[in-house]
């Protein structure tokens, strides 16, 4: 293929109708050509929005990738690869956006170890019974949040952009060589002539993948991401600022107040694999490494292993319990191996029944999103100002905490009116109710009472523990205090 024919390529991709220039260096000349093209506007982003990881790495150092990967473990197949690998820029949508997310409602379970003193009458004697009861309480008041999602931070905001692949293999190639994102050249379309390697390596020409999935189905997708991470974050912080064991009905509102979508294509080594009668592809990403793709299994290895671990079950526990020896081998050992080794044979064509399965659905609910590639929000992206940004966040997160340290930098950041700490000692937020402030007093109290201590310093330290609680409760359990308190006066 010439350079020529790779610059139409690009032209028909990126949807321009304006002048193309391709500057090359060694075996091609330099060629300068206009394509007017009368391609539909519906044919891929603005060529001006687009951005491109380069390919830095050597064919060989992804060969080398390639065989780590699929391994040399004692269970792992022997695969061989079908020719050099492709060379492909695969598209991939690139989000930024802001969040503020609110916790509307949730549930979160208190456990309290429970002891109760019946006093026998007969006997005159002090019985002691423990027990453990639950209790679920409601968290009403309405946390939130803002947050900004990078896509350096989070690589579920990497969302690839095609359908001709599977999804879920091409994400391997996903992280951080996000960072390296530049404009998108005619020159990154420039291999190395591989004099040193065989024909089949030095004929290939790098392609270039269309964008197929608009802007509307990858937002979808990065909604979808962000509700489950806010989703995650909201469980954690209740279970540790209320100090609760699980939650429950957690119902968060996610509000998404800036979000850019950026075209950016990822350099790819794509390797292909033949395994009983079908193509199994690994992907390598051509600037960092990062790798994905199915794994394969030796299923005789994996059988002998079965075999011989049953065996020991079978020897050790005296057999199945029902047809004396040949019941405990076949049962216990023959059909067991060979249902084991079946599974590790055809696992890999179910996974690609599954992936299929879901890429169809998928093709199917895209098909109703908006078709259209200029939008406010489509822009390119600047993956280094992104990156500084991001690396500026962590330095200031790391010099409060060396300075103030962890407690006092989430104090910090939190901008927390508690100057006595009353609501940290009782481990509730500055909204908490009045039931939630009786359900933490009272777990904290039976767990610090002084009457449960018996030797002298820890019934010395619980007691102290307890007035510190009690002091805090006397104070909130009283709206008129609380609201003193929360104004800053002495009370």
């Amino acid at each position: 293929m010439t350079r020529m024919t790779t610059g139409i390529i690009i032209s028909r991709i990126l949807g321009q109708h304006k002048r193309f220039s391709l500057h090359s260096t060694g075996r091609f000349a330099t060629l300068s050509r206009s394509f007017a093209t009368s391609l539909p506007r519906n044919d891929g982003p603005l060529k001006e929005k687009v951005r491109a990881i380069p390919f830095s790495q050597h064919v060989k150092a992804a060969e080398q990738t390639f065989e780590n990967y699929h391994g040399h473990s004692f269970f792992s197949a022997k695969v061989s690869r079908a020719g050099a690998p492709d060379e492909v820029f695969i598209p991939f949508w690139v989000v930024t956006a802001k969040v503020r997310s609110v916790i509307l409602q949730a549930q979160i379970v208190m456990v309290f170890n429970v002891v109760m003193f019946l006093c026998s009458v007969l006997t005159e004697a002090l019985l002691r019974e423990t027990h453990w009861e639950t209790e679920w309480y409601w968290i009403q008041t309405k946390h939130s949040f803002d947050r900004e999602y990078i896509p350096i931070q989070h690589a579920g905001l990497q969302i690839y952009a095609a359908h001709q692949y599977r999804r879920g293999y091409v994400n391997g190639i996903r992280g951080q060589s996000i960072a390296d994102a530049a404009p998108f050249t005619p020159d990154m379309l420039d291999r190395s002539a591989y004099q040193d390697l065989d024909t089949d390596h030095r004929s290939k020409t790098r392609k270039v993948d269309p964008f197929t999935i608009f802007p509307s189905s990858a937002v979808k997708l990065a909604k979808k991401y962000i509700q489950d991470t806010e989703e995650q974050l909201a469980d954690e912080y209740l279970m540790k600022t209320y100090r609760g064991d699980r939650t429950r009905l957690v119902h968060v509102d996610v509000q998404l107040l800036d979000l850019k979508l950026s075209p950016v294509y990822f350099p790819a080594y794509v390797y292909t694999i033949n395994y009983l009668g079908r193509n199994f592809r690994t992907f390598i990403n051509g600037d960092d490494l990062a790798v994905g793709g199915q794994r394969l299994y030796n299923w005789e290895r994996v059988a002998l292993a079965s075999a011989a671990a049953m065996g020991s079950v079978m020897a050790f526990s005296g057999g199945v319990g029902w047809g004396g020896p040949i019941g405990s081998l076949w049962l216990g050992i023959i059909l067991p191996t060979v249902a084991t080794s079946l599974f590790t044979m055809y696992y890999p064509l179910l996974a690609l029944r599954w992936r299929d399965e879901i890429r169809r659905r998928e093709i199917a609910s895209h098909a109703k999103d908006e078709k259209s590639w200029d939008k406010d929000w489509v822009s390119a992206f600047d993956a280094f100002e992104d990156f500084q940004r991001y690396r500026q966040w962590q330095e200031e997160r790391a010099y409060k905490r060396s300075t103030f340290g962890d407690q006092e930098s989430e104090r910090i950041n939190a901008s927390v009116r508690d100057p006595k700490g009353y609501y940290r000692t009782l481990g509730v937020s500055e909204g908490a109710t009045k039931a939630e402030i009786q359900g933490a007093f009272r777990g904290l109290a039976m767990k610090h009472h002084p009457d449960r201590k018996t030797d002298p310093k820890d019934k010395e330290v619980a007691k102290q523990k307890f007035q510190e609680i009690s002091q805090a409760y006397n104070i909130l359990r009283d709206p008129k205090k609380r609201q003193l308190y929360d104004q800053g006066a002495n009370v």
